[in-house]
């Protein structure tokens, strides 16, 4: 009795059932959301949790009451020349701040990760200001350029970390070998970065797919809106449509969650190739 006492491990079971009351937290929700969009608008308010009759319709009534794959199309114009955009310029700058000397990097770099400390709100009107003054007001640039401006401080942040743990032998090998800054940069350093930039794309991918208030703020016109933006088209004067508002939402959450599990795999596999050539 004792030797078996001994063996339970009490931590271990401790952190075990944190981690489900977590998992509980987080899923109960998506089940609720999911069961809401299968139930009639008579029955959305009632106290059961699941349909007394599941109506599979509601996806298609879903689709068909807004422009969905019109709302569809706005968002991937969005999200391909910003993820492409966010993954490049972030790296570029990473890649300076990795492996160049220069005067005033140091200062540079604090100056950047400053920059993360800044609520979006402090610099929401002068951006909106300044995209009106140029004309880029209800359209997608103002939502696309910045992407290729930088990046984003985090993103920065992260790759230039990874970065600066691959061995500069490399360079100076391919320095010896005749290779310039550009090549070393396309045929080094970002094949070896392979873990910090997939993180990047997954997580930009996941902002702009989610995104509500860059569009609500610089998109005017309906047949312009995202997917997102398109979810408020659900919400009537009077009434809201809450079976169909959630059918919806389902609809737009799959392909996120499909992205992120197929890309952590990629990520995992990233991050064991890179320990592997550091070792």
């Amino acid at each position: 009795m004792n030797q078996s006492a001994k063996r339970i491990n009490v931590p271990h079971i401790l952190s075990m059932l944190a981690l489900i009351a977590g998992a509980l937290i987080v899923i109960v929700p998506l089940l609720w959301t999911f069961f809401t969009s299968l139930k009639s608008p008579a029955e959305v308010f009632k106290d059961n949790f699941f349909p007394t009759v599941w109506h599979w319709t509601n996806y298609r009534d879903a689709v068909q009451a807004v422009p969905f794959f019109k709302f569809l199309g706005n968002t991937l114009i969005i999200l391909i020349p910003v993820l492409i955009g966010t993954v490049l310029s972030s790296a570029i700058c990473a890649y300076g701040f990795a492996r160049f000397n220069f005067k005033g990097k140091r200062m540079l770099f604090l100056v950047l990760l400053a920059t993360m400390m800044l609520p979006s709100q402090v610099t929401m009107i002068p951006m909106f200001i300044m995209f009106k003054e140029i004309g880029w007001v209800d359209t997608f640039l103002p939502l696309i350029i910045p992407a290729f401006f930088g990046g984003g401080a985090f993103n920065i942040f992260l790759i230039r970390q990874f970065m600066r743990g691959i061995p500069r032998d490399l360079d100076e090998s391919a320095f010896v070998d005749g290779a310039n800054r550009f090549q070393i940069f396309t045929r080094i350093v970002l094949p070896l970065s392979v873990a910090p930039l997939i993180a990047v794309s997954i997580f930009t991918f996941m902002g702009v797919w989610n995104d509500f208030q860059g569009p609500l703020i610089y998109l005017n016109s309906s047949d312009k809106y995202t997917l997102a933006l398109g979810l408020s088209m659900f919400k009537g004067l009077y009434n809201v449509e809450w079976n169909m508002l959630m059918a919806a939402t389902i609809l737009i959450m799959l392909p996120a969650l499909i992205v992120f599990f197929l890309a952590q795999k990629y990520f995992i596999e990233g991050i064991s190739i890179s320990s592997a050539i550091k070792g």
